[in-house]
């Protein structure tokens, strides 16, 4: 069973296998499944309504910002935390139009 998104997963969640050495069990297979249909619901589909997915994330900061006009560089986007629930942060360098 994994952990993610709640925890980074393990060599005992993700088995670890070594050539010539263990048998490949429907359990391994299985485990990277699992392991990749988490990380594709976080990430989400294009035009995702997963509240928790990040394309639905970055979608809702795009839409909700009102940038000045000119030129704008990202060089932050990470999560606030306020008691349990997340907030994104975009931190945006601006140059005004004609700058």
């Amino acid at each position: 069973m994994i952990k993610f998104p709640q925890e980074l997963d393990s060599d005992e969640e993700l088995h670890q296998v070594e050539d010539e050495v263990d048998d490949i069990l429907a359990a391994h297979h299985n485990a990277l499944k699992e392991a990749i249909k988490a990380l594709e619901v976080k990430v989400g589909i294009d035009l995702s309504a997963v509240e928790t997915s990040l394309d639905y994330i970055i979608k809702q900061l795009a839409v909700k910002s009102d940038p000045p006009t000119g030129y704008h560089k990202v060089y932050g986007l990470y999560a606030k935390k306020t008691g349990d629930k997340y907030h994104p942060v975009i931190e945006v360098e601006t140059e005004p139009e004609g700058g």
